[in-house]
């Protein structure tokens, strides 16, 4: 009795975890994939709750992206580690973190670039800072000589 008990209590404690740090989305997913297949690819990161291709109503043709739910956040951590960037079929997969209803919502009405990726992937992502090889006096200097550059270049 005690061995079903500690599943139970296991699948108990995965689902006390956010959906937002179990929830996936899988972009660039080939056409030919299916559900089971994506299944089969992400299953050895751990437990899976759901998988579900998008497809179109009509045609029921997959739109090539997807999501795929884990029981525990450090499984889904893992396969955002591993797949990101996953070659399959002559495609490279994104594999993230799926955005929840708000902050969708703020990325549709945020018309800055550089705060919708920390919106998604936070400043941090991945535990890595990438450093800024420049200060933000060269960053300027650079896109004004950009900026001249272009409009020496339009055509009259």
């Amino acid at each position: 009795m005690s061995q079903q008990m500690v599943p139970q209590q296991a699948q108990q404690a995965y689902n006390t975890e956010p959906e937002t740090l179990r929830n996936l989305m899988v972009n660039y997913i080939p056409t030919t994939v299916d559900e089971l297949q994506l299944r089969q690819l992400f299953d050895r990161f751990g437990p899976i709750e759901s998988v579900k291709i998008v497809c179109d109503r009509d045609t029921r043709q997959s739109r090539g992206y997807g999501f795929v739910k884990f029981q525990a956040a450090t499984s889904a951590q893992q396969a955002i580690a591993e797949l990101n960037g996953f070659n399959i079929l002559n495609k490279r997969l994104k594999v993230a973190l799926a955005a929840t209803g708000n902050q969708r919502q703020r990325h549709n009405g945020n018309a800055n670039p550089a705060a919708n990726m920390n919106m998604y992937y936070g400043s941090n992502f991945n535990g890595y800072q990438a450093p800024n090889p420049y200060t933000q006096q060269q960053m300027l200097a650079m896109q004004q000589q950009y900026m001249m550059q272009a409009a020496q270049h339009q055509p009259r």
